[in-house]
């Protein structure tokens, strides 16, 4: 047994809060924070007893409420705050801040902006308004919004990589290149935003340049098949082949369970005029993942370029059901559900090995969603 001045042989670390999650029981950090803003929330309950007026603890109390998820609560008092002082900028950014996390994003859009005007040089209400901007596909006013954000502080890393974002879905591609270089500056072994480069590289069709970038990633972090779907896509683009095919296989060796390196390869069989090794592929992917639209509308070219006329027909009918889901399912959803993201990871292109039109496929918008890559 050891002395009780040495070391114990004991090591801490820090569990993912997913792996709680997958046991069905609650993460104790959570817990523990849970309980901190329940403890300071009946401390600040407490002294306005004695000073009910006070606009300090009442917006104290306002932002436990947030981070304690009590939405509606916080924004009836945030109201009722504003009424009293309709002059503080910070009432109108917590307001503007409860708003969107409580899905209102009309309403958060209209006091963030109120905040913005009475308080012109905040960074925060800036950086937050990119944000609601990049959640409401409003590409051109979030680029303006982080813009403000780096103007005033030059050196906030995320800034430049939401900007990044933005500049992607507005197809400014150099202009996103030079944003990702200059955040990279800051954090060079980042490799969703040295993905998110060699996408941007590659819509820029700056295709060597994109090679670099994505084996960078690779050299990051060769366990992860993304990372190696990206390399393969780059090399699709520049006809070389082998290297392409070896990339793909790679991924679906570290991911045996996962379809986007069979939607790839296939892509990049399809164009060199082998349908029949293609179609293989093809259906591997939709095996792994029924939603594959690429896939499907990829085993109806294949299958008709090699005569199979019922099978592409019955490929073409899953891949219109498919893509009419969603349109029938939107009425519901919330605009944008990822483009507060930074730039991310990995691209969900499908390379072409003559080259390719990659449009909508954008870093950081990845749920800005898993799209998977595809032919025309």
């Amino acid at each position: 047994m050891g002395q009780a001045d040495k070391p114990t042989d004991w090591i801490t670390m820090k569990i993912e809060p997913e792996i709680f999650e997958e046991l069905g029981v609650r993460d104790p950090e959570e817990t523990k924070r849970e309980m901190a803003i329940s403890k300071k929330t009946r401390q600040i309950r407490k002294e306005l007893k004695s000073d009910p007026d006070n606009q300090e603890l009442l917006l104290e109390l306002a932002t436990l409420m947030i981070d304690g998820c009590a939405y509606d609560e916080a924004i009836k008092q945030l109201i009722t705050l504003r009424n009293k002082n309709p002059k503080n900028p910070r009432v109108y950014k917590l307001l503007g801040t409860a708003y969107v996390l409580f899905n209102h994003e009309e309403e958060a859009l209209i006091e963030m902006n109120r905040a913005r005007e009475l308080a012109p040089d905040d960074v925060e209400i800036y950086f937050n308004l990119g944000g609601l901007y990049l959640l409401r596909d409003m590409f051109t006013s979030a680029m303006d919004s982080f813009e403000k954000v780096i103007e005033l502080d030059p050196t906030d890393t995320m800034a430049y990589a939401n900007l990044a974002a933005a500049y992607d879905m507005l197809k400014l591609y150099d202009k996103s290149i030079i944003s990702l270089r200059k955040v990279l500056m800051f954090n060079p072994e980042d490799k969703e935003l040295r993905a998110a480069l060699s996408n941007a590289y590659f819509n820029a069709e700056r295709y060597e340049e994109a090679i670099d970038a994505a084996q960078v990633v690779v050299e990051i972090d060769d366990k992860d098949p993304q990372a190696f779907c990206n390399l393969g896509n780059c090399y699709s683009v520049l006809s070389m082949v082998d290297d392409a095919i070896g990339a793909f296989k790679q991924a679906s060796e570290l991911a045996p369970d996962y379809s986007l390196p069979h939607t790839n390869l296939g892509t990049l069989y399809a164009n060199m005029g082998r349908p029949e090794t293609a179609l293989k592929e093809f259906k591997l992917a939709v095996g792994m993942n029924p939603q594959d639209t690429a896939a499907w509308l990829n085993l109806y070219n294949c299958y008709k370029e090699v005569g199979l006329m019922e099978d592409s027909q019955n490929a073409y009918r899953k891949y219109e059901a498919l893509m009419e889901a969603p349109a029938l399912a939107s009425t519901g959803a919330t605009e944008g559900e990822n483009p507060s993201n930074i730039p991310g990871g990995v691209s969900q292109t499908g390379g072409y090995a003559g080259g390719g039109d990659m449009d909508g496929n954008a870093p950081g918008m990845e749920a800005l969603t898993d799209e998977e890559p595809g032919t025309s």
